[in-house]
């Protein structure tokens, strides 16, 4: 099937064109001293609570917050934001109505203490009226019922029309950061779209009212006026600078501009339905919600790909995910049984990629990304319907109960909303609650699986004082004078013992627990593991002498042990860092572990690491290792740690204050770890294997320092022994290899050529031994074989010699018995080995089949296998007959 392409020189010359529309809002404001931004990217680099960016100020936040200070006092952009999952979620409504979308363009300007309404209203009111004619008497503004300065402005300083500027209430027209923090009132202007648009004309009751209930009027632009700072208590207070925050919605501004019934009919969505309509052979029409649903998905898919996004089971990976198996389920509708997502991702990129220029040169990592995970699905969506079908033939009511729901979800993949989408089709709903109820379930197993758990047996606590979480001394020191908070005992000296100050580090962010050993004269344990249970540090170990007591113990943590880890954990950050060099920032950590012996990390990733991509790796963390980098950790707010760039876990619960260990002009990570103070103290790090744990992650396993060098020493011990064992040296290895190669081919001929005359031997033997019955000659033979490809050759040589034969032999390999039968050429017209084996084979509990001239049957029964001979030469006189 060939492949449309969409090609925005089609488009840019008309002055109506998305890219004309696009390129006039930005120019508007660069003429009027703003500085164009590029958009931030759609998965939000330094904030790890924020699924998407889903607002045009997202990027500003710190600015309005008085944390940063603005390096423009105005500027403008045009935004890319998705709004699915969490606060902001349009995903229920996509395809039902045309402009709700997961992915989505905000044009906006701003003003950081600069101008603010008077300028923020006439030259919005100039743009629309002026550069885009749009008709002013549809037009309508709208203030908060507060504002009356925003009210005069747009009555004294535009020609808009008394009866089209009107208050309204908080709901409407208050814009609020959260619950506490810069806000104010705000001025949105819609566009009268006509009585044809309102959907309610059926009732008499209603009216048609800006910000009312129905789709007549339709929000274009929305200016905010940030002016106060709402405090804890809710209290409004002046700010000290005041700013504008704008945003447009792209999508309805071109399908206001482009006189277009929905968002879907104008050009940033025609080609997208037009390819899809080719690759299904269903054509777009007005009630098209699959075609539709399609179009925004693969929109949202590819920008928060291109971005760094990344299918997962958590965050916003399982976001990306729900979207990207919403959009498979609406492609089975149109009838696709195969991955075809994939495909639409070039026209995407050629639709959006002369703005976007992030995306230009990833649509082969995207389209690998989403057809990877369509396979995925696919695997599992036809026995999910069958589940699903099971399910509501089972209802006796129009509620899907919440474990079931529950089920699709954890076994078959099928996020609730598409579960949901499966119901409304049958009149049905979802048990949403009670699905919540096992979610919760599942996760608490996780913790209890993952929490380290006392063992019981250890006995009842003794206790000397309230125990209270132990105070780590662990970064600045190896060894620290304590007292016992409490400790248990158990069989053969085994011991728990929480002290009230440590300095073993205790497991942790994949680091395991220190070693060592805590005593004083007359008490002494080795310790040989730490947990950290509610942030008290319990020690693991055994007692080597005496009983705990109250007097003072010292604490002293192994160095060597420690030093060890230290060198993998920090190794551990060049490598982070280096993947995301060669793979691409897509690149996140999904878990690790550290210990003095080696180190493994999980990250996100697509497809296995090439041998080349493994080297790039190991050769740019072994670079800065070489360079002998300092190493600093900082201890700072955590805001203050996201600006400076610090990678964050996503979905990681971080305190306020923060460790951030940063190697000097390389990597920075948030990290309560343990580390080297300069990268040369590794010594080397070696990739050491690269593996696949789940569906979109990967492994990698590394050794550094002692570890290595001890990993390539028995690497290079092992390489001498195949030396010795080859008679070869390092010079003349492979030439022995080629030349014990080419003995083994020849040896492998003869011996076929030796097995191919044996059982041509075997063949005219038995040929010879035939018994005549009514003029047939008949073999019924027990051979002793090697293997059945021994059995197969004497049939073929015994099918290739005779004529006027039948022939069945009967062996004992790998087991069970093997039973071959061949017609020679002239009798294939009256018998056929294929029917003749079946009846042989029941003999043996076996059964088989094959060609007219030659065939075989398996049997589970040895011990049948004398009667077999028998009893078949009963079957052929009956045949012979």
């Amino acid at each position: 099937m060939s492949s449309t392409i969409y090609n925005p020189d089609k488009l840019s010359s008309g002055e109506n064109s998305a890219q004309s529309i696009r390129r006039q809002f930005i120019d508007f404001f660069l003429t009027r001293g703003h500085s164009s931004v590029p958009s931030a990217p759609v998965i939000p680099p330094d904030d790890p609570t924020l699924l998407f960016t889903n607002a045009g100020m997202n990027q500003f936040k710190n600015i309005f917050l008085g944390k940063t200070n603005p390096t423009v006092t105005r500027a403008v952009n045009s935004q890319k934001c998705i709004r699915a999952g969490g606060k902001h979620n349009d995903l229920e409504e996509v395809g039902k109505d045309g402009y709700h979308h997961t992915f989505f363009e905000m044009l906006g300007n701003w003003s950081f203490a600069d101008y603010y309404k008077r300028e923020a209203i006439i030259w919005a009111w100039e743009l629309l009226t002026e550069v885009w004619q749009l008709p002013r008497e549809l037009l309508h503004a709208t203030v908060h019922h507060s504002d009356e300065e925003a009210y005069q402005m747009w009555l004294g300083e535009t020609d808009i029309g008394l009866d089209q500027v009107s208050y309204h209430g908080d709901k409407d027209n208050f814009w609020e950061m959260g619950e506490s923090g810069p806000c104010g009132p705000c001025s949105e202007i819609h566009y009268d779209r006509g009585l044809s648009f309102c959907d309610k004309q059926d009732d008499p009751d209603h009216r048609c009212a800006v910000n009312g209930d129905c789709g007549r009027f339709i929000e274009l632009w929305n200016l905010v006026f940030i002016q106060y700072f709402r405090d804890e208590k809710g209290e409004l207070h002046p700010l000290q600078h005041r700013y504008i925050d704008t945003g447009a919605g792209f999508e309805r501004i071109c399908q206001v501009l482009q006189d277009k019934r929905s968002n879907y009919e104008t050009d940033l969505f025609t080609p997208i339905l037009a390819h899809l309509s080719e690759l299904s052979g269903v054509a777009y029409g007005d009630d098209s919600v699959s075609h539709c649903v399609i179009a925004d998905h693969i929109r949202m898919l590819t920008f928060a790909l291109a971005d760094g996004g990344f299918p997962s089971n958590e965050g916003r990976g399982y976001v990306i995910r729900r979207i990207l198996r919403r959009a498979c389920r609406h492609g089975r509708l149109l009838g696709f049984r195969s991955p075809f997502l994939f495909k639409l991702v070039p026209t995407v990129t050629a639709l959006m990629g002369g703005h976007f220029t992030e995306l230009k040169g990833r649509e082969e990592y995207i389209q690998n990304i989403i057809r990877a995970e369509e396979e995925r699905f696919n695997q599992t969506l036809d026995t999910g319907l069958e589940k699903f079908t099971e399910i509501v033939s089972s209802l006796t009511d129009k509620t899907i109960p919440g474990k079931d729901v529950f089920t699709l979800y954890d076994t078959y993949g099928f996020p609730p909303d598409l579960t949901g989408v499966l119901a409304e089709e049958k009149g049905l709903h979802l048990d949403l609650t009670g699905f919540q109820v096992e979610m919760e379930k599942q996760r608490q197993r996780a913790r209890d699986a993952s929490k380290f758990a006392l063992p019981e047996e250890a006995g009842e606590w003794i206790e000397f004082a309230k125990p209270s979480p132990t105070f780590f001394r662990g970064y600045e020191t190896l060894q620290c004078q304590a007292h016992i908070v409490r400790y248990r005992i158990g069989a053969e000296g085994a011991i728990q013992l929480q002290l009230d100050q440590t300095p073993f580090y205790a497991e942790s962010g994949g680091q395991i627990g220190d070693t060592g050993s805590i005593g004083n004269e007359g008490f002494e344990m080795i310790v040989t593991d730490v947990k950290k249970v509610d942030d008290h540090y319990i020690h693991l170990g055994r007692v080597i002498r005496g009983l705990p007591g109250q007097e003072m113990v010292i604490a002293h943590v192994d160095g060597i042990q420690r030093k060890a880890t230290a060198r993998h954990h920090t190794a551990t950050h060049l490598l982070h860092k280096a993947l995301k060099s060669v793979l691409g920032e897509h690149v996140q950590q999904k878990g690790s572990l550290v210990s003095p012996e080696h180190l493994r990390f999980d990250f996100v990733h697509h497809q296995g690491l090439t041998a080349s991509e493994l080297r790039s790796i190991e050769h740019i963390a072994n670079q800065i290792i070489r360079e002998n980098r300092a190493v600093h950790t900082e201890v700072m707010n955590l805001n203050a740690a996201r600006e400076s760039g610090a990678v964050a876990l996503f979905g990681e619960k971080y305190a306020e204050v923060v460790r951030v260990v940063n190697v000097i002009d390389f990597s920075r990570e948030l990290c309560g770890g343990t580390h080297i103070a300069h990268t040369g103290e590794i010594g080397l790090v070696k990739i050491i294997a690269e593996s696949s744990i789940a569906a979109g992650i990967r492994r990698i396993e590394a050794v550094c320092g002692s570890a290595a060098e001890n990993w390539i020493n028995e690497r290079l011990d092992g390489l001498h022994q195949i030396y010795e064992r080859l008679g070869a040296n390092e010079k003349n290895v492979f030439d022995r290899i080629d030349q014990m190669k080419d003995q083994i081919r020849d040896l492998a001929q003869k011996l076929e050529q030796h097995r191919q005359q044996m059982a041509e031997s075997r063949a005219l033997e038995l040929i010879q031994g035939a018994e005549k019955l009514n003029g047939t000659a008949v073999i019924i033979q027990r051979v002793e074989v090697a293997d059945i490809e021994s059995l197969r050759l004497i049939g073929d040589a015994l099918k290739a010699r005779s004529r006027g034969t039948i022939a069945m032999l009967f062996a004992l390999a790998g087991g069970k018995v093997n039973i071959l039968v061949t017609v020679s050429a002239d009798l294939v017209n009256r018998y056929h080995a294929g029917k003749i084996i079946g009846k042989i084979a029941e003999l043996v509990d076996g059964k088989g089949g094959g060609r007219p001239d030659l065939a075989m049957a398996g049997g589970k029964d040895p011990a049948k296998l004398e009667n077999a001979l028998i009893q078949s030469r009963q079957v052929i006189r009956d045949l012979l007959a």
